[in-house]
């Protein structure tokens, strides 16, 4: 048996991190939409053991977040593990998109229908929360607020689908490292932070936008202040890094705006570039 599934990038719409909880971890409150730039994963059953081929072989590894959520499925199961993987990768790698996060959600969400929904959507969410902050989200399949550190999540299936163009510089950021230069000025934050629920017929999203993390990111790299600004200049409604970075996205009014923009700025060179749009369950 086999299934083949789509793994969905994913952007923050807006980021706030709370403060430092005392299992170390940051306690946030965001609010993610998936896109429809995807990585695709099939998995088959068969042959005792795990394996994962992959076109880019450096993702190859025992490491990658699809093994790790296959031997998580599997230890919940109570059974050997015994299935092999194919990822074919489209999402760009470190990059505040959620690529492993959204394969590793994929390899659950496939496993399990493979096994006739051996375990319940509840037992599938904790093994998702085990495995890394953004892969509960992935499961939702949904606009949501996720808050703790991304476990606790509320969809909001209804949000608006919106369109955007996302430029990636082609260089990785550790999320780990951006956190820690994070902490550095938040001991002392110089205001407490509001959070206000957008509403959902807005006329537009751009003044909703907003990432606790970007201020870190720009400081060490001018080039993301560079690329919102290309985006403005492109007609972007708003502009916000996702995650930790270094993606940048600009909010379009419509799918048209956006792909003239996308070949605008593809057009130039300098970075990739990718139109697209959000994606209801």
């Amino acid at each position: 048996m086999q299934l083949t599934i789509q793994a969905p990038a994913k952007v923050n719409l807006l980021l706030r991190v709370l403060g430092l909880r005392p299992d170390g971890y940051h306690e946030l409150a965001t609010l993610m939409q998936p896109l429809d730039l995807a990585d695709t994963l099939t998995v088959r059953l068969g042959a005792p053991g795990l394996s994962l081929i992959c076109g880019r072989p450096e993702l190859a590894g025992q490491d990658n977040l699809v093994l790790a959520a296959a031997r998580a499925y599997y230890a919940a199961l109570g059974r050997e593990p015994a299935a092999a993987f194919e990822l074919i990768k489209r999402i760009p790698v470190a990059a505040g998109l959620g690529g492993g996060s959204s394969d590793a959600a994929a390899a659950l969400l496939a496993l399990n229908a493979l096994h006739q929904g051996a375990l319940e959507p509840s037992h599938l969410a904790r093994l998702a929360a085990g495995l890394g902050a953004d892969v509960p989200f992935f499961l939702a399949g949904c606009t949501a607020w996720c808050t703790g550190i991304g476990q606790r999540v509320a969809p909001w299936p209804d949000f608006p689908s919106l369109h955007f163009v996302l430029i990636n510089p082609g260089f990785a950021l550790s999320t780990a490292h951006v956190y820690q230069q994070f902490d550095f000025y938040w001991t002392n934050p110089p205001e407490p932070i509001r959070i206000r629920r957008p509403l959902r017929k807005a006329r537009s999203f751009g003044p909703l936008l907003a990432n606790d993390l970007e201020e870190v990111s720009l400081r060490e790299y001018p080039i993301l202040g560079h690329i919102k600004e290309a985006l403005r200049k492109a007609g972007a409604e708003g502009c916000l890094m996702s995650g930790s970075g270094p993606t940048v996205f600009g909010v379009f009014a419509d799918a048209t705006q956006a792909g003239t923009a996308a070949q605008r700025l593809r057009a130039e060179g300098r970075w990739w570039v990718r139109s697209c749009r959000g994606v209801r369950a």
